[in-house]
């Protein structure tokens, strides 16, 4: 079905809406941007793959590499705002399916996710005809795609991409409710980060900050231009909400542009320094795509001042989405000469950190973790090895401060807020950047002990804290419904999250607690952990899964939120019980264990102090043993009282309907009695002597005599 079919079948949508094709344009960006990757790597790419000692694998390779990635790049974008523009800028109609703008959306989003994994294939044998200098007619060949995946890591990042793009395009064709179009969007924009972590800011010195600021900058730029992209779409054909649409995309570009401000400045302040901005040809790319960046924060500034308020005052689109047009091409100019800076070698890095002409080498430390470790883990390093996270350090300030934000209209509006919830949650949130960036965080890629207290800090400490914060109830007290007639908005967001079948899954106890319990043994008892230490990204994924999964399973037991599985607190209390036996025995299971986890990786490092791996591993063990004991009280002790709380409300509720009523459950109750007592004269004597014999001397039972309907029912 395509759009113009739709308006035709739904008599809902008016006859005279028109369906803009835009795909002529999202095509012409995507040419812009790669043709420029490709004419720049011709010509700063040739001089580099020469000093470097690398054949030259050809013209094709060499200018269709980068114009591919780049315009594969824009069409990912095109997708990730395609399906942000789905989920969060349409109503779905009373049966749950899209509305026409967001099936155009939709539609569009399929269609660049299908040419984004399409392109990712192709370009699995294009890496390797561009890092061995053989020719794309050799490598193209399948006998040497496994060559591909299993010798260089963005082949294997580009096959992932496709796996990604693969299962949104599929999907996406398949449905048209609603209710799957965030999860489109998501999976859209996780297609890109496999590119994010095997990109040349993850190599060398201070990795950690170039990756972790590089997945914040793509990201942000993703959400800009894919945003972009998907405005200038819904423009053209006029679409529904189009005032309320722009003013969210206003936002999220005003936030992206900061973002990738910020981010940018990290990248640059990490590989170039002043000089190298106009004698180096990485330090010229910087420079030209810093004034494109400029450029672009301009372009939104006139739309905040001009072509909004024209929307606004439903005069005149057409100078939004003329002015969007020349501001995604700069965009398309912009990730264009991205892909090639990400092609051409940095200068001899100036930092201390990573041995610049005159600096001491680089360390097989740097190499590994992006930074050296000079003094064992301890009191000292606590103290003075301080190290901030830019991605969880990060988050930890931004969530803090979006609980705030809705604390401050809740208390606007005159509601109130119990203040335990926001010292949990604020603590929870000091708690996350106390682990990323302390002496914690720093060691713990370096030492098992270390990084398995940081694990319980991830998966049990800090989402405690955060579930007893209930962000979701603040935010549903605190924001403005949308309205019958209105546009949804974060709350209805919030209140379809909780309440869908995939929720409902995952806050089921036993799934809660599988996911909870069985990560521990798949990422210890296997190889994963070994394949995963030896990356920042592979840290970064487990860090992210602790949290996640700790704060599904204790948004079960103990959250504050309604869950959708709502379950009694004494199968909450079973549910805990049944998981300590598994924590238990993975710990003990660690501190008898004989083989030493990702032995080469912890062997390379080459630390200053001397480590006993195996005694190391077997500390981390000790201390995932007896790190449950803590959460277990704060957790038992929180559902005591969340218990007494829900008995307080039911005989609260109870004690007000026999107010209402005159207590008439109690009178039923002893007028059942009474029948009962005269069924018991009716069966005869000896049946009676049974019922009112003598337990003992003190205290007879008869049971026809009914309770006295005036004592009340006191709680």
């Amino acid at each position: 079905m395509t759009a113009a079919t739709l308006v035709d079948s739904d008599p809902a949508i008016p006859k005279d809406k028109k369906v803009r094709k835009s795909a002529g344009w999202y095509l012409l960006f995507a040419a812009v941007g790669g043709v420029l990757a490709g004419a720049l790597s011709l010509v700063f790419n040739m001089d580099s793959r020469s000093t470097l000692g690398i054949p030259d694998p050809g013209a094709i390779t060499t200018f269709g590499f980068p114009f591919a990635k780049a315009a594969g790049e824009l069409l990912a974008a095109l997708g990730v705002g395609s399906f942000m523009l789905s989920a969060f800028g349409t109503k779905p109609r009373h049966d749950g399916t899209v509305d026409l703008d967001g099936y155009t959306a939709s539609r569009a989003g399929m269609w660049a996710m299908l040419g984004w994994g399409l392109i990712a294939l192709f370009e699995i044998p294009l890496v390797l005809s561009d890092v061995s200098g053989q020719p794309l007619s050799t490598t193209i060949q399948l006998s040497n795609w496994s060559v591909s995946l299993d010798q260089t890591s963005e082949g294997l990042a580009w096959l992932w991409v496709a796996i990604f793009a693969g299962i949104v395009a599929l999907g996406s064709s398949l449905t048209r409710k609603w209710i799957w179009q965030p999860v489109f969007f998501a999976i859209s924009l996780v297609s890109m980060m496999p590119l994010a972590v095997v990109s040349h800011n993850a190599t060398g010195g201070a990795h950690d900050y170039g990756t972790n600021s590089y997945i914040w900058h793509l990201t942000f730029t993703v959400f800009w231009v894919g945003g972009l992209m998907a405005m200038v779409a819904h423009a053209r054909r006029r679409g529904d909400w189009l005032p309320e649409v722009v003013r969210r995309y206003s936002f999220v570009a005003l936030v992206s542009f900061a973002v990738m401000s910020v981010s940018g400045f990290i990248n640059a302040a990490i590989n170039v320094s002043w000089s190298d901005l106009v004698s180096n040809n990485y330090g010229i790319l910087v420079l030209v795509k810093a004034v494109l960046i400029i450029l672009l924060g301009l372009c939104g500034y006139v739309h905040r001042k001009l072509t909004i308020p024209e929307i606004e005052q439903k005069r005149d689109n057409r100078p939004f989405w003329r002015l969007a047009i020349l501001e995604t091409i700069i965009m398309a100019l912009t990730m264009g000469v991205a892909v090639a800076l990400g092609r051409t070698p940095p200068p001899p890095n100036f930092s201390d950190q990573a041995g610049g002409e005159g600096l001491p080498p680089i360390t097989q430390m740097q190499v590994k973790l992006g930074y050296n470790l000079d003094i064992p883990f301890g009191w000292e390093a606590m103290f003075t090895q301080w190290r901030f996270d830019i991605f969880f350090g990060m988050a930890a300030i931004v969530a803090a401060w979006i609980y705030l934000y809705w604390l401050y209209l809740l208390k606007k509006r005159g509601g109130t807020w119990p203040i335990a919830n926001t010292l949990w949650w604020v603590g929870g949130c000091v708690l996350l950047l106390f682990t990323s960036s302390s002496a914690l965080g720093k060691y713990m890629a370096a030492q098992f002990s270390v990084h398995m207290t940081a694990h319980m800090l991830y998966s049990m400490g800090i989402p405690v804290m955060l579930v007893l914060g209930g962000p979701v109830t603040l935010a549903l007290r605190a924001l403005k419904p949308a309205g019958k007639n209105g546009l949804p908005g974060i709350r209805e967001w919030l209140v379809v999250f909780i309440n869908n079948p995939v929720s409902r899954f995952l806050t089921h106890p036993v799934v809660a607690t599988v996911q909870f319990v069985a990560g521990f043994y798949l990422l210890y008892m296997t190889p994963l952990y070994d394949f995963l230490a030896d990356e920042h990204a592979g840290h970064l994924f487990m860090n992210i899964h602790f949290l996640i999964s700790g704060y599904i399973f204790y948004w079960v037991i103990i959250g504050v939120d309604a869950a959708p599985q709502q379950i009694s607190p004494a199968v909450k209390m079973v549910t805990l019980m049944g998981s300590l036996p598994f924590h238990a025995w993975f710990g003990v299971s660690l501190m008898q264990s004989q083989q030493v986890l990702a032995k080469e990786y912890y062997s390379t490092l080459d630390l200053p102090w001397a480590v006993n791996l195996l005694q190391d591993q077997n500390i981390g063990g000790a201390v995932a043993w007896a790190a449950g004991e803590v959460p277990l009280y704060i957790v038992t002790v929180a559902l005591f009282v969340q218990w007494r709380r829900a008995d307080a409300k039911d005989a609260a509720r109870y004690d007000r309907v026999a107010e209402r009523n005159d207590d008439a459950e109690l009178e039923a109750y002893n007028a059942m009695l009474a029948r009962m007592s005269g069924q018991v004269g009716v069966a005869g004597e000896d049946e009676r002597d049974y019922y009112t014999s003598t337990v003992d001397a003190q205290h007879p039972v008869h049971m026809d005599n009914p309770i006295d309907a005036s004592k009340k029912r006191h709680r």
